[in-house]
């Protein structure tokens, strides 16, 4: 792929790595004076006859992982893999590669030059990718560039859409935000009990469902809930208030999950599927398919993140593959309507087009059914760069 060259770029990738490390080794530092608690997640030390198993010879590259927060130190295992396994080409799935602009096709260009890889540009309609080819250590070290970078790219959009919503639901000081930083720093995130009452009847949903429900957290977001009640009542005013709202699910990769809980839903957040029913975001009101859908796709060892949400599907119409927004209410109607489905008689499926049309209401942590809770945190091994992977790396997984 041909892109511009730019020297600022290369500068700034330098000025970028630096900082990286600096930073780096003064929280290295630092976590060499903090004592180590003893309810971390740590990796167990092998034994010999363990790394004959997997395959260690002694003395050979090895990677020891160990934090207190298991989807991390899970997420952190796979992104481990993806790396260092070797794949020709080398594939980032990633949305956000559609919002990269000249400053980042310039590093691409410079990262081309300087370690001599090809990168290739693949879009579609349900995704976007980038095709790396070279030797693999200078394959990794374009990953991690790239990786880096998208991160960057993710963050920018997301304070874009949270100005957005600051804009909508009126709440402004002094022409800015306020504590905009703070909303980036919360989580929006209560962890429920798993026994609490108000969850029992979509636990046992879920488990009837063939998913191990292992977490239960509940989002809490004041800006989000205003401009989607804002939305909310305009709707009820035009249907007289009849009910124009469901409770619906949709699958999450891990690394958009904290971006969910801060501006809602979004496509390019969402897992790829078949647009089928239009352009748009995707929910399903039957969890029985989206668990079978992950049955099919994802590693039995692999969480599950499933956000259960309030979506205003309103008056909705049988999707087709181009909508890019409902059809109107009644031929040659300015109104349209305010949701698509795959079947009106009786949907399963719905897509809306606003992404202020839905609320996450919970995020549900699972595994397979029969994969037990308390198998992941021994299943945290010594990784050896040897060791192979999935085909697909989605960004980076690790915050």
């Amino acid at each position: 792929m041909d892109f511009s060259q730019g020297s600022r770029a290369a500068a700034s990738n330098e000025k970028s790595e630096l900082e990286t490390y600096k930073t780096f080794s003064a929280e290295m530092a630092k976590n060499k004076s903090k004592p180590h608690h003893s309810n971390n997640y740590s990796v167990p030390k092998l034994t010999r006859e363990e790394k004959r198993e997997n395959g260690l010879k002694p003395k050979s590259p090895a990677i020891s992982l160990m934090g207190s927060n298991l989807e991390k130190m899970k997420e952190a295992q796979a992104w481990i893999q993806r790396i260092l396994s070797p794949q020709n080409p080398h594939i980032i799935e990633n949305n956000h590669i559609l919002y990269l602009g000249k400053k980042e096709h310039d590093v691409l260009t410079q990262l081309q030059n300087t370690l001599r890889v090809s990168i290739s540009e693949i879009i579609s309609l349900e995704k976007a990718i980038l095709e790396i080819k070279g030797t693999q250590a200078d394959v990794i070290e374009v990953v991690l560039n790239i990786e880096h970078m998208l991160c960057e790219v993710q963050e920018e959009m997301a304070r874009k859409k949270e100005l957005a919503l600051w804009s909508l639901s009126g709440q402004w000081t002094d022409g800015q935000p306020k504590n905009q930083d703070e909303m980036k720093r919360n989580k929006f995130l209560r962890c429920l009990k798993l026994s609490a009452e108000e969850i029992q009847d979509q636990k046992k949903l879920f488990e009837n469902c063939g998913l191990q429900v292992i977490k239960v957290e509940k989002i809490d977001n004041s800006v989000l809930m205003a401009v989607f009640q804002k939305k909310k009542k305009v709707m009820e005013e035009r249907t007289h208030g009849k009910p124009v709202s469901c409770r619906l699910f949709q699958q999450v990769p891990y690394q958009f999950c904290e971006a969910v809980c801060r501006v809602g839903f979004q496509r390019m957040y969402s897992v790829p599927c078949d647009l089928k029913y239009g352009i748009g975001i995707y929910f399903t009101k039957n969890l029985k398919n989206l668990a079978d859908q992950v049955k099919k796709t994802s590693a039995t060892t692999e969480l599950i993140y499933v956000f259960e949400a309030e979506v205003l599907t309103g008056s909705f119409c049988q999707g087709h593959q181009l909508n890019i927004l409902p059809s109107p209410l009644s031929p040659g109607d300015i109104d349209i309507h305010d949701s698509v489905v795959d079947d009106v008689s009786s949907p399963e499926t719905f897509v809306i087009f606003s992404d202020t049309q839905a609320m996450p209401q919970y995020l549900w942590t699972c595994t397979q059914d029969h994969v037990r809770p308390q198998d992941h945190s021994s299943g945290l091994r010594m990784l050896s760069s040897q060791q192979s992977g999935a085909r697909f790396s989605r960004g980076s997984s690790v915050n």
